[in-house]
């Protein structure tokens, strides 16, 4: 059984599609394939301002996505991931990072660090910029070995989508 994290832009990406809800379908009732519900990403998304009739709709749309794909898979979050997070930071930064602790990297890498805390397999993402950056797929590899933690697999939005339309 594969045990994953969404990136909070995974669900962001899934609402656009065409096809949203047979693939929301497919997600939540995928018996191999489990997704965590982690504090930080659902308060990212119940963050989204509702200035507008259309922001306000979206933001529900996405919260309902989120705990239907989620279900009753709850990842507690901790002062140890939050350390972990800080870290993989440091190494960031240290390899030439330029993003601050203070933007939406804080996130990103307390995702990666609940996953690599709690062992998970996969974490999917579409951001590049961020998460996926070299330096920080360097970072977490650096300390993920001294701490003696399992990287977690990072896959794409396309490889998803591609997964849930049976094109793997």
């Amino acid at each position: 059984m594969l045990r994953i994290l969404f990136d909070t832009n995974i669900f962001g990406n899934l609402l656009e599609e065409p096809d949203a809800g047979e693939i929301e379908d497919k997600i939540a009732e995928e018996k191999e394939f489990i997704v965590y519900d982690y504090h930080p990403i659902r308060r990212e998304i119940r963050d989204i301002p509702t200035t507008t009739i259309l922001s306000k709709r979206t933001r529900g749309l996405l919260l309902s996505m989120y705990d239907r794909i989620t279900g009753n898979h709850h990842l507690k979050d901790s002062d140890e991931i939050l350390i972990l997070a800080q870290e993989y930071f440091e190494q960031y930064r240290m390899r030439g990072g330029i993003h601050g602790w203070h933007t939406s990297i804080k996130v990103d890498f307390q995702i990666v660090a609940c996953a690599s805390f709690h062992g998970l397999d996969l974490v999917y993402s579409n951001d590049n910029k961020t998460l996926l950056s070299s330096y920080a797929l360097e970072a977490y590899d650096t300390v993920n070995m001294k701490k003696n933690l399992r990287t977690p697999q990072f896959l794409k939005y396309t490889d998803l989508l591609k997964k849930f339309r049976g094109l793997l």
